[in-house]
Parts: C-alpha cells; sequence; structure tokens
C-alpha cells in the first residue's frame, strides 16, 4: 500500500488517516522531520522565534506583554483603544496609505488584545518579510495617535461596547473573571468601560506605548519561508528599544483566585447562561496539558447535533435533550501565572432542578475524571486533543501565535516535537492526579446570565466539589 507523506507543515495526515498499516510512520517520526523553532534573544531583551520551513508565504508577527492585567479602573481599556488605533496610520504612512501598502504586497495585518498580550501579524509573500518587518516597527513605534483618530475610534469601541452587552456567552466569562479574580487586575475585561474609554487622552495613549512596548516585554515571531533574515531584522528596528519606565507601571502580580458568584438576572433574555469554574492553572504549569486532555473528554455539546445517546462523549449520553439543556462545553483557560477550569452550558433557565440536574452530571464526570477514567478513555480524549492542537498549527499563523505565548509565557518555546512527546506521556494516572489536585473539593467561581432565578445555589455547587469520596 502507497504509504502517504506529509507535505510541507500539515499535519493532518497523520490524525485524520484511517489507513492503519505497518509501514506508515508515527506522528513523532513526522513531527521530527518539521523544521524546529529557534529563539534569540537580542541584547535588550527583544526576542525572535523564528522557524523557516520554505514556504512561499510567511507570518510574521509582535506579541507584546501587556493587555487589560496591566491596566487601572481608570485607563481600563487603553491597551485595546491603542491596538485599534495603530491600524490608522503613522508619522509616514497615513492610514490609507499603509492600507494601500499592505494590499500592494498582497498582505494582511491583524491584531488582537486580551488580559495578558497584544499581538500584531502580518501575512505576505516569503519574498516581502523585510517590508513587513519595517511596517510592523513603523506602526508599533511610530504611530500618530492624533485626536480626530483618537476620536473617531472613541466612537467606533463606545458603539461597539454597547453591542457587546447582547454577546452573552462573553458577557458571562467576563463575570467569571470579575468574581474569580475580583479586587485584582485580571478581573477587568480588555474592552474597558463606557466610563473608562469616554475618558481616555491621546496622552495617556502614548504613556501607555513608553510605559508598556519595552523590549523584554516583546517577542517577534517569524514562520513560513525566507524568515531567517528576521532576527537580524529584528536588532535593526528594535534593537535600540530600552527597558526605562518613566512612570510607574501597574503591578501584574498580586492575582488571587476567590470563590464567589456573580448574577445578572434578566428574564428578556431567552435562556439562562452559566459558568463554573475551579482555579486552573498557568500556561507551563506541568498539569497545564493534562487539564486541556481532560477538559477535551468532557466535550462540547449542543442541539443542532445528530449525536445524542450514541455519541462518543459520557456526558453527552446522559444530559443531552434533558434538563432543558441547549449548550455546554467544558473550558481550560491559561494565563502565565493561573487560569480557570470549568463548564459553560446554556439552558431554558425554567427549573431549579433542571438547572441543577446539569451540575450534578458535570459533577458526576469531573469525579469520573478524578478516580474511574479508564486507559481507553484517556487515549480517546489525548487523540481527540492531539488531533485538535496540531491541526491549529499547520498554518504559518497558527504556529506564529503557538511560539509567541510559549516565548511570552515560558521564557521558550517547546517544538512540536516537544509537544507530542509531553502529550503521549499524559495517562490515566496523569488524569487522576491532576483532576484530584486542581478540580476534587476545590472552591468554585460562578456567573449567570438571563434567567437565573434558577441557577444552581453556590452551596450546592460548593457541596458537589467534595462529596466525590465520602
Amino acid at each position: 500500500m502507497a504509504l502517504r507523506l506529509v507535505v510541507g507543515g500539515s499535519l493532518r495526515p497523520i490524525f485524520n488517516n484511517q489507513v492503519r498499516n505497518a509501514s506508515a510512520l508515527s506522528a513523532k517520526q513526522v513531527l521530527e522531520q518539521q523544521p524546529a523553532p529557534e529563539l534569540t534573544t537580542l541584547k535588550n531583551g527583544f526576542r525572535v522565534v523564528t522557524e523557516e520551513n520554505g514556504r512561499e508565504t510567511a507570518t510574521v508577527g509582535v506579541f507584546i506583554e501587556t493587555g487589560s492585567r496591566f491596566e487601572t479602573e481608570a485607563n481600563n481599556g487603553v491597551a485595546h483603544f491603542l491596538e485599534r488605533l495603530i491600524h490608522r496610520g503613522t508619522a509616514k504612512r497615513t492610514g490609507a496609505a499603509l492600507t494601500n501598502e499592505l494590499e500592494q504586497i498582497g498582505a494582511k495585518l491583524q491584531s488582537r488584545t486580551g488580559r495578558n498580550f497584544t499581538y500584531f501579524l502580518v501575512q505576505s509573500a516569503s519574498g516581502d518579510v523585510e517590508k513587513v518587518v519595517d511596517i510592523l516597527a513603523d506602526v508599533l513605534r511610530n504611530s500618530k495617535l492624533d485626536a480626530a483618530s483618537v476620536e473617531e475610534e472613541r466612537k467606533i469601541l463606545l458603539a461597539e461596547l454597547e453591542e457587546s452587552d447582547n454577546l452573552y456567552r462573553d458577557v458571562c466569562f467576563n463575570y467569571l473573571h470579575s468574581a474569580a479574580y475580583q479586587g485584582t487586575n485580571l478581573a477587568r475585561s480588555w474592552l474597558g468601560t463606557t466610563e473608562s474609554i469616554k475618558k481616555i487622552s491621546a496622552q495617556q495613549l502614548k504613556e501607555w506605548v513608553e510605559d508598556n512596548y519595552k523590549a523584554t516585554r516583546m517577542v517577534m515571531t517569524g514562520v513560513g519561508g525566507n524568515v531567517s533574515q528576521v532576527s537580524r531584522l529584528a536588532e535593526k528596528y528594535f534593537g535600540d528599544l530600552d527597558n526605562v519606565y518613566p512612570r510607574k507601571v501597574p503591578d501584574p502580580d498580586g492575582i488571587r483566585f476567590t470563590g464567589s458568584e456573580f448574577l445578572y438576572r434578566n428574564d428578556y433574555i431567552p435562556n439562562m447562561h452559566a459558568c463554573i469554574a475551579v482555579e486552573g492553572v498557568g500556561y507551563g504549569h506541568h498539569d497545564a496539558l493534562a487539564l486541556q486532555v481532560a477538559s477535551q473528554f468532557v466535550g462540547q455539546w449542543d442541539v443542532t447535533h445528530a449525536l445524542t445517546r450514541t455519541a462518543p462523549s459520557r456526558l453527552v449520553q446522559k444530559i443531552s435533550h434533558d434538563h432543558g439543556l441547549k449548550y455546554f462545553e467544558n473550558f481550560n483557560i491559561n494565563y502565565k501565572d493561573t487560569g480557570l477550569w470549568g463548564v459553560y452550558y446554556i439552558s431554558d433557565g425554567k427549573e431549579l432542578n433542571e438547572t441543577y440536574g446539569i451540575m450534578k452530571s458535570v459533577q458526576r464526570e469531573w469525579k469520573h475524571l478524578a478516580s474511574a477514567i479508564s486507559d481507553d478513555e484517556t487515549a480517546m480524549a489525548r487523540n481527540q486533543f492531539r488531533t485538535n492542537f496540531f491541526t491549529k498549527l499547520e498554518s504559518n499563523t497558527g504556529r506564529a501565535k503557538f511560539y509567541g505565548r510559549e516565548a511570552l509565557y515560558t521564557d521558550g518555546v517547546r517544538s512540536l516535537v516537544d509537544m507530542e512527546d509531553q502529550i503521549s506521556r499524559i495517562d490515566h494516572t496523569t488524569l487522576r492526579e491532576a483532576i484530584s489536585r486542581h478540580v476534587y473539593d476545590r472552591d468554585i467561581a460562578s456567573s449567570g446570565v438571563g434567567r437565573t432565578e434558577a441557577f444552581p445555589p453556590y452551596t450546592f455547587l460548593r457541596y458537589g466539589m467534595s462529596w466525590w469520596r465520602l
């Protein structure tokens, strides 16, 4: 039988190909044939991660350790505000000229801000890598931030902030952070508040750049063809960046988890949205991957799925189309030094017995993870996670994002082979121990949006985390 080899960075045949024969290469063998990332640190502490894979395209990005975690109540939303303004041009490139220059080389600039970092990525042809680095350096270091642009963007952000109130899933997760990390910077949303966005000035935005866009808090990633020159270009364009702080920056430490709940009742919302979580672990924690696999085992489901009673997930078999359930997913969020591990679900919110019945079934599944998950079940969850994980890394952009987080969160970079080694070592004992350490008998934070009159009482939920071994 002919062996299908992986071309370029595509890993899909390894994990999705249903043909198994003696001559087939293992996943690790194929990954060993992939180019490995190289990490370089400039004299000023600016880090560069490159993966030269010979493709005709490349993705170059800059990741900055900034976001709402570094903000105050007064300037909440400033990092996101700045990220949006950077697209509006620089001292030597107007917004229109910037867009035109990117279009001429077939490139695309994308950006995002969260609680822990902001990134800017440009996808282009491999022959335009130096041009892309020049553009990124210009927009990050020379943005105009003129008053007219600030006011225009302020109007857009305020309108989007108002619209975001109707994104109930996002609202529920923001309330979860408000409860879990109350009294700390991680409780704030990167979107800011109406009050803070109205007051942020052009001067505050300029000061935010001066206080946060520092060499030791930045990582440049380059994945694709012709990216071996990115380290040299980083030295050229960012080598003079300093680490001097003209003003005091809010301390990102002091993050703590608090067991609590935050409910917003609005009966005009057609359903109840609920989040229940324990404190997870940081991105580089030794249990981080095990908790990801455990979350994969619990799974995700919504009413549009054809499989219910015959689904591979135990939990789906038990609670699909019962208790007024519309949707559920187990989630695992990792920040640099903390995280949230739990479940988000949507129900009709009509009866307390029904909404609590959903959580009792979920907690029984968590109990199963802690005490009875089998080798076969672990292998299934591990393989599902492996497929999802590596599929996201098939593109240059997917890997650029992965390497950026690796460098920011761990000060190192794991190769794809390293990741496969760590995933393959996760067995049923590893999962049981991780859940026992981080989920069993742990305080929970919960949030609810919509028809929360039937939200499960906190005392019931907390008791359900400890009866597993009685």
